[in-house]
């Protein structure tokens, strides 16, 4: 059963600092009825992640706007919010940080671009993405140096895209999982500007 402390909120989101909210829209709309179901939420899709004990917690949750302007019946923004929050222990920090959106017609909260989820950052998910990201640029590395061979994903084994030319070097994984993709110099073949995207909360 779970323990709700006066304010509405589990025991362990019960440190969660409102705001502070500058429209009367926001200072309306964030009553008791919405940190309760926030809390709902956040029992449901956060607190299963955490795999260890924690110390102690903190966090926030402002507006994503703080003008009335902005805040009218037809507003896409109006209950879009910012959301951070930590799970403490000494020496490390279980961290999350997302836009999240009230869905006032179903009663819900949901992140506000679906490609995103609440993803919780433990201790154990950081050291695996260092590992999973050190394994992508030794591949990265031995292919550069033109060692041959069909290359597979770290993370889901899936067959590798890859583009090794003049102009382009692009590896990614078809599941999502990665994407390295940078410009090249036609003659040094070295990179110019790209991205190494591997963000397991946006798959």
């Amino acid at each position: 059963m779970r323990k709700l402390l006066v304010n509405v909120m589990h025991e362990a989101f019960a440190t969660i600092k409102f705001g502070p909210f500058h429209t009367e829209y926001h200072r309306r709309a964030v009553d008791n009825e919405f940190k309760e179901a926030f809390s709902n939420y956040l029992e449901t899709e956060l607190l299963p992640q955490v795999d260890e004990a924690y110390e102690t917690t903190e966090g926030a949750i402002t507006s994503l706007v703080n003008e009335e302007k902005f805040c009218g019946p037809n507003s896409l923004v109006k209950d879009v919010y910012q959301f951070e929050f930590a799970f403490i222990r000494q020496g490390s920090r279980d961290e999350v940080k997302l836009e999240i959106r009230r869905d006032l017609k179903n009663d819900v909260f949901i992140p506000r671009y679906r490609h995103r989820t609440l993803y919780l950052w433990t201790q154990r998910r950081k050291e695996e993405h260092d590992r999973f990201c050190q394994a992508i640029n030794d591949m990265v590395k031995r292919i550069l140096e033109g060692q041959a061979g069909q290359w597979h994903c770290p993370e889901c084994n899936a067959a590798l895209s890859l583009v090794d030319a003049k102009a382009m070097f692009d590896l990614r994984c078809p599941s999502g999982c990665f994407n390295y993709n940078y410009h090249r110099n036609p003659e040094t073949g070295g990179f110019l500007h790209g991205h190494f995207f591997a963000d397991p909360s946006s798959k």
